[in-house]
């Protein structure tokens, strides 16, 4: 009895593990950040770590935007040109440099350029600047502790307006 719940746990951790990887198959691409050091903001001030967890963050971002809002068979490449995170890096509140004061006129933006391919032909390409003018008055980013929530909400966004039109049944043309 007991080598038969061990299989079925087995299973179920297997089945388990196919579930949590099948939105990442759905759409791949691939993210680049194109000359990091020019970026107006993105913590390239901080230091080396905060730099590498930023770009890592808005990497997985982007990454899991295109998993859950591009249809099956879809890829997408995103080539980060510039960054500015939502709000301003205040020294005269924080003696450590590291507090970022949320305003009104301090909105997250970025611009991209991005190729959508199905098939390996290529459906829409473009370059674009995203912001956020309003991110405050995001209710779900203002009550979330991710550390990039505006720009979360921003991507996620961009994807669901820029790409709604999309069949995962019409054939690539």
């Amino acid at each position: 009895m007991p080598a038969r719940a061990a299989r079925r746990a087995r299973a179920g951790l297997i089945l388990g593990a196919v579930l949590l990887l099948a939105p990442a198959a759905q759409a791949a691409g691939a993210v680049t950040f194109v000359a990091p050091q020019n970026y107006r903001d993105g913590n390239l001030g901080w230091g080396p770590v905060d730099q590498r967890l930023t770009l890592e963050g808005l990497e997985r971002i982007f990454r899991n935007a295109a998993a859950k809002r591009l249809p099956a068979g879809y890829e997408i490449d995103v080539a980060v040109l510039d960054v500015d995170l939502a709000g301003k890096i205040d020294p005269v509140r924080a003696r450590t440099g590291e507090l970022r004061v949320m305003r009104q006129d301090t909105w997250p933006s970025m611009t991209l350029r991005y190729t959508l391919r199905r098939g390996g032909k290529v459906i829409v390409r473009g370059e674009e600047t995203l912001r956020a003018m309003n991110y405050l008055m995001d209710p779900v980013a203002i009550r979330s502790t991710e550390p990039l929530r505006f720009e979360k909400a921003m991507v996620n966004d961009w994807f669901r307006t820029r790409f709604a039109g999309l069949d995962a049944a019409r054939p690539a043309t």
